[in-house]
């Protein structure tokens, strides 16, 4: 099954084939779970989000239409179910609002953290992060290690000095 398209493998899985929905998780985990850890940034809520977004994709394989590109489609469908799952996970406290306190420092920081980005801005993000995984891909280890560092791990330059 792996030499058949997407739209192959969607129509024989709306039939029922559980090797052609299989075998499109496999060509597109790691797409899926790369985008919900984008989001996550920890490995286990990308694994639970990447688990729902491929059953979305299951419950909805009948609403894709013939003629569209099925990537496009699993990523919108992976980008909404990630921010779904980020707003379900932080929920904003009002609680302190109703104690009269004038300063509320919890609750500003809280909403500075819930501010979502523009759609237009996410997709930029997900199309560069997909680029630099690319590019990183043919250079020599030791400048991908460094990139990873500071992309991945968050490292600010003095600390990857310091590692290094």
């Amino acid at each position: 099954m792996k030499n058949y398209s997407d739209e192959e493998l969607i129509n024989l899985s709306a039939k029922g084939n559980k090797n052609a929905l299989e075998t499109l998780v496999k060509r597109y985990l790691k797409i899926v779970y790369g985008a919900s850890f984008r989001y996550a940034r920890n490995s286990e809520d990308a694994e639970d989000i990447a688990q729902e977004v491929f059953i979305k994709v299951w419950k909805n394989l009948n609403r894709f239409k013939d003629g569209k590109k099925f990537r496009p489609w699993l990523c919108e469908i992976a980008k909404n179910t990630a921010l779904d799952f980020l707003k379900k996970k932080s929920p904003i406290s009002f609680s302190r609002l109703d104690s009269g306190q004038e300063n509320n420092p919890d609750l500003f920081d809280n909403l500075g953290k819930n501010i979502i980005e523009s759609p237009a801005v996410i997709v930029d993000r997900f199309f560069l992060a997909n680029k630099l995984s690319f590019v990183i891909k043919i250079l020599s280890p030791k400048y991908a290690e460094i990139i990873s560092l500071r992309h991945n791990r968050e490292l600010n330059f003095a600390e990857i000095a310091i590692l290094k």
